[in-house]
């Protein structure tokens, strides 16, 4: 099992130091750019991100009434509303329950980082930097070209090696007991004016490595959320081109297929809709609203005769309709409730209309003529026929 330490060597989050551990035991370190970095890790199991301290806020907050969210959030940053100056809607916020304490960064700074080691294929943990201090009470530690401190509270701060002087100086001004301050070093040439009132202390970086190793409440501390993605899965999962593939378009094929099915499904029902609406207008042509169609040709029906065909003599004459059906009668349509047939007629030679009007007034069938016009090549129009259907 190889673990990764990785602290940044300013606050720009440009350059980086790595430190590795195999099995426990301090293996090599190495030093370069922050865009090298993923192929310099990538067969580590536990990636430590330590993440600058002065690029957060802290504070120590009792969550009494067990806030959550965004409701927490805002009774948090209602409490600092006077030291904050950033506009709240641009941080990341966190709340440690087991530390009481709440904390935020810049969000573009923080998504910036996630987004580099969202896809690596190991364990990634993001912690503030001062974490490593917090097993030693007030404590400032002292790298070669910069610090970081730690007090009793869990907050803690970071910055350059040409302000910790001034630092100290400003944590003695706000009363700060300096006789209790540690001050933390292994190799580092760091001049500190007021090291005559601190307590010198001798720990190295890979013994802070170790107790984060070994710390229980790590996975509560971690900062960091993996957004899962294609290339994340693809690297984890070990794919191969042909399989990634694979997934791709099944994925597309999942995602689709409802949409597919629900267009259909809403172009069947809108058809049905639409022909049901056609048969209610064919036998009420002012039918306004489809409800409910069963109540609704129930209803339509009900004082309709309860014969709804014409005498066999009658029908005998209408059949004539179908004899003498060809290109000149083009649609049909039969009204039950008015105990009529509509024949729409073009181009109807006069001999034809005259046979017909002949044998439907032979069957006591009234014809109405008055719908027909008479063109150059014989009549068009609409010929009614009234038959008595009792």
């Amino acid at each position: 099992m190889t673990n990764s330490f990785i602290h940044f060597r300013d606050s720009f989050l440009e350059s980086v130091d790595i430190y590795f551990y195999k099995d426990g035991q301090a293996s090599s370190t190495l030093s370069i750019d922050l865009d090298d970095v993923l192929s310099s890790i990538a067969n580590s199991t536990n990636v430590f991100i330590m993440v600058p301290s002065q690029l957060f806020g802290f504070m120590n907050y009792e969550n009494d009434l067990a806030y959550k969210g965004d409701v927490l959030k805002a009774n948090v940053f209602s409490a600092m509303e006077d030291q904050i100056i950033s506009d709240i809607s641009t941080l990341e916020f966190f709340y440690h329950a087991d530390l009481k304490l709440a904390s935020w960064i810049d969000s573009k700074i923080f998504n910036s980082l996630i987004k580099i080691f969202n896809e690596l294929d190991a364990e990634v943990i993001f912690l503030p930097e001062h974490f490593l201090l917090m097993n030693h009470g007030n404590a400032i530690y002292l790298k070669e070209q910069s610090f970081f401190s730690s007090f009793a509270d869990c907050t803690g701060f970071g910055g350059n090696a040409s302000i910790i002087n001034d630092y100290i100086s400003l944590l003695e001004s706000n009363a700060s007991n300096l006789s209790d301050l540690v001050l933390i070093s292994e190799n580092s040439k760091i001049t500190v004016d007021y090291s005559k009132k601190l307590i010198p202390k001798k720990i190295s970086l890979a013994d802070m490595h170790c107790e984060i190793l070994m710390e229980k409440n790590l996975n509560s501390w971690n900062l960091f959320t993996r957004k899962i993605s294609l290339n994340y899965l693809k690297s984890k999962l070990k794919l191969s081109l042909v399989e990634t593939s694979l997934i791709v378009v099944s994925t597309l094929i999942i995602l689709i297929a409802p949409l597919l099915i629900s267009n259909s499904l809403n172009f069947s029902i809108s058809s049905y809709q639409e022909n049901t609406m056609s048969v209610f207008k064919q036998l009420n042509p002012n039918f306004k609203r489809l409800i409910n169609p069963k109540a609704q040709i129930d209803d339509m029906t009900r004082d309709a005769p309860l014969q709804t065909s014409a005498s066999t003599q009658n029908l005998k004459a209408l059949s004539y309709i179908e004899k003498l059906a060809d290109e000149s009668i083009e649609m049909i349509n039969i009204d039950l409730i008015k105990e009529s047939v509509t024949a729409k007629v073009n181009n109807l030679p006069a001999y034809k209309l005259t046979l017909l009007k002949d044998l439907m007034e032979a069957q006591s069938v009234e014809v109405n003529l008055d719908g027909l016009r008479e063109g150059p090549n014989g009549f068009f129009g609409n010929l009614v026929i009234y038959y008595d259907a009792k």
